[in-house]
């Protein structure tokens, strides 16, 4: 890893802080795991924090909420409409913007839903102020994930932000950072009809553990045993952002003759790898795939490691 992304237990998270005041801000779930910095770091005396939270939430996620105490100071999030999402993400960080300390924002990047975190994303790489090199993003990765995660893909669209440049005169190719699900890569390809497709997998190495690295290459058999227009291969790494944008940049270099959409469906970190390429080239279109129900009972078991990277090493 290089020196802006860092692998850490979480117990020791606040040594890898420094002196400055914290500014904390996550997002509620139903997983237990998207709490994992937040217990660190809430006895470190926070400056402020700041909580997104899902208009349509289980009850598994208001019970954990109370369990935090966060059971009313929070900003709600309409999943099903990402023009309220953006109004909110930026409310919040000219909250962040207007706190008249010197702080350190610490944004936990573990529950937030793919488009989300690329419109979060998109806001920090963007600010003009000092919030962009005082930021940094934690993940808390997992080790095992549950039987099934999400189920009934109900739309694709693109993520607002990254509208790509399409022509309809142009064919397309359809970049996929696969991860375990099925029904999500298939909804991608039966709604963008490309003509070829690239299928990224994370190699044992660069994967979050051993038994996600397995059901990655069982997806990976599958999809190529369906779809005969995978024309590519390539290996990604799940923990790696600025891998994923290096690894990106060789696979569309030669694709300027078709409209090229990425479908980011790995983990959080290589998302956020895709959304700093696309930002830097902005003939890429990013899409996201809103399902109808996710595990919540049991998504993942949380591996007591934490990433912790700075946003603006995203950057060339």
């Amino acid at each position: 890893m290089t020196n802006s992304i860092r692998e850490i237990e979480s117990t020791v998270l606040p040594n890898h802080l420094g002196e400055e005041q914290i500014v904390f801000l996550g997002r509620c779930s139903y997983e237990d795991r998207s709490y994992t910095a937040y217990r660190q770091l809430k006895s470190e005396q926070l400056l402020q924090e700041y909580f997104f939270a899902s208009k349509h939430e289980s009850d598994q996620a208001k019970e954990l909420r109370k369990q935090e105490n966060l059971s009313t100071d929070v900003f709600v999030l309409d999943t099903h409409d990402p023009l309220q999402t953006r109004r909110k993400i930026s409310f919040v960080l000219d909250l962040v913007r207007s706190l008249d300390e010197e702080f350190l924002l610490i944004v936990d990047i573990t529950a937030f839903r793919r488009e989300e975190l690329l419109i979060l994303l998109r806001f920090i790489l963007y600010d003009n102020s000092q919030l962009q090199h005082n930021t940094r993003f934690v993940y808390s990765s997992a080790v095992a994930m549950g039987s099934w995660l999400s189920k009934n893909v109900r739309s694709f669209r693109p993520v607002i932000g990254y509208p790509g440049e399409i022509r309809a005169s142009r064919k397309t190719h359809l970049i996929v950072l696969a991860g375990i699900e099925h029904h999500r890569v298939e909804a991608a390809i039966e709604a963008y009809e490309p003509v070829s497709i690239s299928l990224g997998t994370s190699p044992l190495g660069e994967s979050v553990s051993d038994e996600i690295h397995r059901r990655n290459m069982e997806l990976r058999d599958y999809m190529k045993g369906r779809f005969e227009r995978i024309k590519s291969e390539f290996n990604f790494s799940a923990t790696n952002p600025l891998q994923v944008k290096s690894v990106l940049s060789e696979e569309v270099r030669e694709l300027r003759d078709k409209n090229t959409v990425i479908a980011p469906l790995n983990t959080k970190l290589s998302t956020i790898g895709a959304g700093a390429f696309a930002i830097e080239n902005p003939r890429i279109q990013l899409c996201y795939s809103e399902v109808e129900a996710y595990n919540t009972k049991n998504y993942s078991e949380a591996s007591g490691l934490v990433y912790l990277l700075s946003p603006s090493a995203l950057l060339d």
